[in-house]
């Protein structure tokens, strides 16, 4: 049992010991300007508008220790969770030892990933969840309902965490049924495709009401408006779209070719979404209704450059991160600081969160929860990451992969490296069609792409040598 997984504890050592310095060089935690809302939505615990609060609920969790060290530590200890699931699912599909655990390293080892565990952000716990609901659905070629109940209350608290979970359960259930059409009675497979989407959609319903008892909408966030607005606002024309009377606030003037990135009119006082929107803000249900209708006019009067778009947000998960381009730029965001960041209560003005970073002190028991960096384990990390990162380009062939490797089981309706594939489409798609490329949208992707290329390899390998195996035979 030690030889047979001696190299994936070898890897997993490894990457404990990144964690560890990671830990230690930059106490307690990285903080971006997403951060502190998740932190305020705990005093008192409510719904937040922007966002759901599937990540506030892992963050109550913890309060009680008063430790940000604490939550980036369990957040390390969720990574490792991942890359060895990741090596478990590829062994029980009967992928090699070392094939495995090739493809557990991008999860293990990448800098990007060692990078948002350490922030207080969603994005960590909604890669577990989702990893955790493949590996569920994966493990027997016939999941029993009790499993798969199980998996629909884990894409629900993904869902929670991240929006861009929202299509897992429905690709989920159209699989499950894939599967086990012709497997099983129609009644057991009606059972166990019920027992899914009612655990998926029951918590997630539960959290809307709740959304709606505080807010006063039925929905998760009342923010789709805002981010399908950034979205559309590359190529969005008035004069094309001809929008409403009470939609004309949004029109944007500037020529399409000389306007900023899709962040700015997100997030920019200067932006029309944040310029005087009815009910004092851009994430007002009234507003959040008004810009939703104005992104869907421009979609359907301009569907060529939407469609453009997303293509281009989607290609730049695979290109090299050249100074200046989107990938540049968002990753840089992410990256082992140099410098000691600015303090909380900094960013916090800086993101017009000012009184509520008192929260963060709150959460951390009174002590500065402002990141710091402690030598020489974050000089390591900053040489670390020069090195042991997963390029762009590299995860294109890892999609590609496992693409390949989804032909040889057509029979088998895609056979098992379909689902992961499909979902790590989904995972990258999903940002790039409704608002824009992020570097931290892609992390949760890498383990299902991962999972996918390693059982599609194998499955080309094993397609390849049949012939050869049945002749040896005769």
């Amino acid at each position: 049992m030690g030889r047979e997984h001696g190299l994936f504890c070898a890897v997993l050592l490894v990457a404990a010991l990144a964690r560890l310095f990671v830990v230690l060089g930059y106490p307690p935690a990285f903080w971006f300007f997403d951060s502190l809302p998740y932190v305020r939505a705990l005093f008192p615990l409510t719904p937040y508008r922007v966002r759901p609060a599937g990540y506030s609920f892992f963050l109550v969790l913890l309060e009680s220790f008063h430790s940000l060290r604490l939550v980036t530590a369990v957040q390390a200890g969720l990574g490792l969770a991942m890359g060895t699931a990741v090596y478990a699912v590829l062994r029980r599909h009967q992928v090699p030892g070392w094939g495995a655990t090739l493809a557990a390293a991008p999860v293990l080892l990448s800098a990007y990933e060692l990078q948002m565990e350490h922030y207080v952000l969603s994005d960590t716990l909604f890669g577990l969840l989702v990893t955790l609901a493949l590996v569920m659905m994966m493990w027997q070629p016939v999941p029993p309902a009790w499993m798969c109940a199980l998996v629909g209350l884990v894409l629900a608290w993904a869902t929670l965490d991240r929006e861009q979970g929202i299509l897992l359960p429905v690709l989920f259930g159209l699989y499950l049924c894939v599967r086990l059409v012709r497997r099983v009675r129609v009644r057991k497979a009606l059972a166990s495709i019920a027992a899914m989407c009612l655990a998926a959609a029951i918590p997630v319903l539960a959290y809307a009401w709740w959304f709606a008892q505080v807010n006063g909408s039925f929905q998760l966030t009342s923010s789709t408006g805002v981010f399908l607005y950034s979205r559309v606002s590359a190529f969005a024309r008035c004069s094309v779209i001809k929008p409403p009377a009470d939609e004309r606030w949004l029109c944007i003037s500037t020529p399409p070719g000389k306007r900023p990135d899709a962040t700015y009119y997100a997030w920019s006082p200067r932006s029309p979404v944040n310029i005087k929107p009815p009910g004092g803000s851009a994430f007002d249900s009234r507003a959040d209704s008004l810009a939703t209708n104005f992104a869907l006019r421009a979609i359907k009067a301009q569907p060529s450059a939407y469609l453009g778009a997303v293509w281009r947000a989607t290609a730049e998960n695979f290109a090299f991160q050249l100074a200046g381009s989107a990938a540049w730029f968002s990753a840089r965001q992410y990256m082992f600081p140099a410098a000691t960041p600015e303090s909380l209560r900094a960013l916090a003005r800086a993101n017009r969160e000012l009184p509520y970073y008192k929260d963060a002190y709150a959460y951390n028991g009174g002590g500065d929860p402002s990141t710091r960096i402690v030598q020489p384990f974050a000089g390591w990390m900053r040489a670390y990451q020069r090195f042991v990162v997963l390029p762009g380009p590299v995860l294109g062939l890892i999609v590609i992969a496992g693409l390949a490797g989804i032909a040889p089981g057509w029979r088998r309706r895609g056979g098992p490296a379909l689902l992961p594939w499909l979902t790590g489409v989904a995972l990258i798609v999903t940002p790039a069609a409704t608002t824009d490329y992020g570097a931290r949208y892609l992390i949760a992707s890498i383990p299902a792409f991962c999972i996918a290329a390693a059982i599609g390899v194998k499955d080309i390998s094993d397609w390849a040598t049949a012939p050869t195996a049945q002749a040896g035979a005769a």
